[in-house]
């Protein structure tokens, strides 16, 4: 038989990137995000902050996804731009960092909700969390149509319940959003400051570029790729900085912060006995989302394989699926790995942060080099306002990896560590021409 046609159509990419960024974070990272930052106004100004920087990644991401309408994504647009060294280490902190962390706190994640239906102990939660694991790679590994179908039911799924939520909160909560940002400018805080709190920020609104990883499988990728990314960026945006609006309406600033299931809270304040309904979203929520990382991510490993930049076992696909099913394993056991090693939700999430922020930080700084190469003539889509939007882009993730990765928190800087031993592999692999296989 022979594999299926390709074809992700524009919505089915627009999912990808919605339902990639809106996973947990804004069910989560809120409150310790009021930790770090305890003041009404400045929590919003955060969420807008974020909004704004990536909403200018995606314009600059439009236009390299217009100019390198292939597979692969930011290592692709690594690779244009200097070369195999940088690019293999971007496939390299996504496999042993950026999207395997995303995986194992995302399934970690859901088996905090869900251990209580399924009647395993607390304690042996992350073993729940290993079977959720195990079961989205059975799941991936049918068919690039069936992973399509998850993306797009998940995530209609997920939208309808957020604004749900949102409709309530906001109409029906009783408090003044901003009313009480004085008073509460004096609670206690935890370390990292903005900085700290931007982690969670970045965190819940990582995703909207992963719609470039699955170009080599989408209908029209010089068009539809980059309004992929651009919808799905502005759409988190209106969607993240409304929630935070709609549990300022219904949770004092004091309960958002030391709150352990904000949005269960939030539900049951407005209607009770109604948390148990949103606790079933989120977990669906991040299910889905877990999912789609692992559709999207082992993508790039194929390709680095493809080029020779890895074990040429990874870039087989499936005779009859057509899916990387080698590389989808290989991701899936590092997660596995990784719910062991670092366990926490939000060691975790601050754990793959602060590294794929930087390689994002890299890729936009590539776009000054590919327009001397190839000119700034494209007959694709152009980045705005150029070079202020890169420039400003640069600034802001620069001091944000700067302060995170010099801060006392292991968590904040230890997958950068990843990246010195990924060029001691990068050598080792390029001793010969084509790269060893594994098998």
């Amino acid at each position: 038989m022979k594999p299926e046609r390709k074809g992700l159509s524009l919505f089915a990419l627009t999912m990808i990137a919605i339902g990639s960024t809106i996973g947990s974070g804004i069910f989560e990272t809120p409150s310790s995000i009021a930790g770090k930052v305890p003041d009404s106004l400045t929590i919003i100004l955060l969420w807008v902050a974020g909004g704004v920087v990536s909403l200018i990644g995606a314009l600059i991401f439009a236009e390299l996804g217009s100019r390198f309408p292939k597979a692969g994504g930011v290592y692709s647009y690594l690779n244009e731009a200097y070369g195999p060294l940088p690019a293999f280490l971007y496939g390299w902190v996504l496999l042993t960092v950026v999207s395997s962390g995303t995986i194992a706190s995302l399934c970690v994640l859901f088996a905090k909700y869900t251990h209580g239906f399924f009647g395993v102990p607390e304690n042996l939660q992350h073993w729940l969390a290993i079977a959720t694991i195990a079961v989205l790679t059975l799941f991936n590994t049918f068919s690039l149509k069936s992973s399509e179908w998850f993306a797009n039911i998940g995530t209609v799924l997920k939208m309808a319940g957020i604004f749900l939520l949102l409709g309530l909160a906001l109409f029906l909560g009783e408090k003044h959003i901003l009313g009480d940002a004085a008073a509460t400018a004096v609670l206690p805080t935890k370390e990292g400051g903005l900085a700290g709190a931007f982690v969670g920020v970045l965190w819940s609104y990582t995703g909207w570029h992963y719609a470039s990883f699955v170009a080599g499988d989408a209908r029209n990728p010089k068009r539809n790729i980059p309004l992929a990314m651009l919808f799905g960026a502005l759409i988190v945006s209106f969607i993240y900085v409304l929630c935070n609006l709609g549990y300022m309406k219904v949770l004092g600033i004091g309960e958002i912060q030391s709150s352990k299931a904000l949005a269960v809270e939030a539900m049951n304040t407005i209607i009770p006995g109604a948390g148990q309904f949103i606790g079933l979203l989120i977990a669906v929520s991040v299910f889905a989302c877990a999912g789609l990382y692992i559709l999207a991510t082992p993508r790039v490993i194929n390709q680095m394989a493809v080029e020779g930049m890895f074990f040429s076992v990874f870039k087989k696909n499936h005779p009859r699926f057509g899916v990387p099913l080698n590389a989808i394993i290989l991701q899936s056991v590092w997660a596995m790995l990784l719910v062991f090693v670092w366990g926490k939700f939000e060691a975790l999430y601050t754990y793959v942060t602060i590294t794929e922020w930087f390689f994002l930080m890299l890729a936009c700084i590539g776009i000054f080099i590919i327009r001397k190469k190839h000119g700034n003539a494209s007959d694709g889509f152009k980045t705005p306002l150029y070079p202020v939007l890169p420039i400003l882009f640069i600034s802001i993730i620069a001091w944000f990896v700067y302060k995170n990765a010099t801060s006392d928190d292991p968590s904040a800087y230890f997958g950068l560590i990843a990246i010195p031993v990924g060029i001691a592999f990068y050598f080792v692999f390029r001793k010969n021409k084509s790269v060893p296989s594994a098998e």
